[in-house]
C-alpha cells in the first residue's frame, strides 16, 4: 500500500525520507497535496506492506493511506 506521512518539521521529513531509502523501501520527499495539511508542508510518499507501528515516531504528525485519488487517515499523533 502507498502512504503519505506528514511531519511537524521539515527536518523530520528529510530524516524520515533518508530512513525510508536506507531501509530499501520505495519512497520520496514530496510537497504535500492541497487536500492534506501539515505544520511543515512537506511529506514522504512511500510503499510499505508491513506493520505501520514499526515506523511510527514522535516526529510523525499523520499518516494517510493513498487509495486512488483519495486519502484515508490511518494515524494521527496524540496531542
Amino acid at each position: 500500500m502507498n502512504y503519505i506521512v506528514l511531519f511537524f518539521t521539515n527536518s523530520s521529513a528529510i530524516k524520515f525520507a533518508k530512513f525510508i531509502k536506507s531501509s530499501n523501501y520505495i519512497g520520496e520527499l514530496i510537497p504535500l497535496p492541497r487536500k492534506l495539511t501539515s505544520s511543515c508542508g512537506m511529506g514522504v510518499k512511500f510503499h510499505f506492506t508491513g506493520d505501520l507501528s514499526a515506523i511510527i515516531s514522535d516526529q510523525i504528525e499523520k499518516i494517510y493511506a493513498v487509495e486512488g485519488n483519495q486519502y484515508k487517515l490511518v494515524y494521527h499523533a496524540e496531542e
